[in-house]
């Protein structure tokens, strides 16, 4: 006989799935656990990177405030840049504070962010040590020969007086002065005749017409004298100006000469522009020589490199700075001003700079190029030429236009300024600003003498 047994597996399932259950369980307990170790890390990544932008909103609060009162020492009680369910609480405290060299500052920023739940340990803190420096320029800030002064859109002028050797014309919403900040402003109305061919007695006194035309919302807030201006629409005195005066003669002024000749005599070394001693571009650092440079060639300074310039520089071709350029004045020169002569254009753009040095000197830039048969070496330009000349756009500042303490000058053309910030003056033939915001040229503030700038940045770990 044959025996059959039956196997009842009914009981093997059930351990089977606690043990499925458990290593499941075990499974999810750690992907929960990563995910909230991930998300906390996230949050307190994100607290730090708020701190690091308060403590830097605590510096450009600071340098607005020092532009406006000199004697401005920082913020000793906490101030609060947001305080929102989102971001927590973010105060800041600067300090400022004098150094060896009259013309520069320390400026500390300290920044706390805060869990709206406690309020009493911040979760990051983060501060940020930077050198400011003031800026001096000399003489008028935005000075044009008979092309005269253009402004359109919404650019604006501010903290500087204006001289203009032929005619200002403004549309749109454009501004020179403020109405607390009123400034003086001359046109001689030099510019006739303003035909094709003047011939060769080029520039004169126009005998008819007004030297001032203001359209749409235009303003000048100020003290005006202009040359056979009657209409004085729009020009107003603000606090503390004259508005238009009647009768007033603005005489001729020239703009500050250049000794071309004398630039190209001191040259001490010189080289192609595409020799990599002084080519800067991606993340170089360079360093050109203390004595006078020549340069032949087109000269691009682009990408993310940084410029030492320690003396005069002659380019016989364009110089573009571009990019995150970057060109500091070396200290060494003290108030001694470098220049850089070009025959070409110049340009500039991007998030580029040039930065003074700590005595507060910037470069002159400056470009001779012309229309006529003698560029790029005219003694003198006249008549006819020159009418084309001034027409020619030989230097165009855009990007942010964050130039402090630089001098900017088409010595026979037109300077084009787009964008806006700040820079110590613009010197041409013509100046056209109908593509640019507001633009503080000089030093003249309502703190008195000087226009403060970051020139360095470190991050400080206590």
């Amino acid at each position: 006989m044959i025996n059959f047994r039956t196997t009842d597996d009914k009981g093997v399932i059930l351990p089977a799935l606690i043990i499925f259950m458990t290593a499941f369980s075990m499974v999810g307990l750690a992907l929960a656990s990563y995910t909230t170790g991930q998300y906390s890390r996230t949050r307190d990544n994100v607290f730090h990177a708020n701190s690091t932008q308060v403590a830097e909103a605590g510096i450009e609060q600071s340098l607005y405030q020092i532009n406006q009162d000199e004697s401005f020492t920082g913020y000793a009680a906490e101030q609060t840049f947001f305080n929102n369910a989102t971001q927590g609480k973010g105060v800041f405290t600067t300090t400022i504070s004098a150094t060896a060299d009259s013309n520069a500052k320390m400026l500390v920023s300290t920044a706390k962010v805060y869990r709206l739940s406690n309020l009493s340990d911040p979760v990051s803190t983060r501060k940020i040590r930077v050198t400011i420096v003031g800026t001096n320029s000399q003489g008028y800030s935005v000075h044009t020969g008979p092309g005269g002064l253009i402004l359109g859109g919404g650019a604006s002028i501010t903290n500087s007086d204006v001289y203009v050797n032929g005619k200002i014309t403004m549309s749109g919403s454009a501004r020179i002065g403020t109405s607390a900040q009123p400034v003086e402003v001359n046109a001689a109305h030099i510019s006739c005749p303003n035909t094709a061919n003047p011939g060769p007695t080029y520039p004169q006194l126009c005998s008819t017409g007004q030297p001032i035309s203001l359209s749409g919302s235009s303003r000048i807030y100020g003290t005006v004298c202009a040359t056979g201006q009657t209409n004085s629409t729009g020009i107003l005195p603000g606090t503390g100006g004259e508005g238009l005066k009647p009768g007033c003669v603005a005489p001729q002024v020239s703009a500050p000469s250049y000794d071309r000749a004398a630039h190209i005599s001191s040259v001490v070394t010189t080289a192609a522009s595409t020799n990599s001693a002084y080519t800067c571009a991606n993340s170089d650092n360079k360093s050109w020589p203390t004595q006078s440079l020549k340069l032949t060639g087109n000269v691009n300074l682009g990408g993310s490199c940084r410029l030492l310039l320690r003396g005069n520089v002659y380019i016989t071709g364009n110089l573009d700075l571009g990019g995150a350029a970057q060109v500091t004045i070396d200290d060494s020169l003290g108030t001694t001003r470098p220049v850089i002569m070009v025959d070409g254009t110049i340009t500039t753009g991007g998030s580029s700079k040039i930065i003074a040095n700590r005595s507060g000197i910037g470069a002159h830039l400056v470009s001779f190029k012309s229309t006529a048969a003698c560029n790029p070496d005219c003694s003198d330009v006249t008549g006819t030429d020159l009418k084309n000349s001034q027409q020619l756009e030989t230097v165009k500042i855009g990007g942010s236009a964050s130039m402090p303490g630089m001098i900017f000058q088409s010595h026979w053309g037109k300077l084009t300024l787009g964008g806006s910030g700040n820079m110590g003056a613009a010197l041409g033939q013509t100046i056209d600003m109908t593509g640019s915001g507001t633009v503080t040229f000089g030093t003249i503030l309502s703190s008195g003498s000087r226009s403060w700038t970051v020139t360095s940045y470190q991050q400080i770990f206590d």
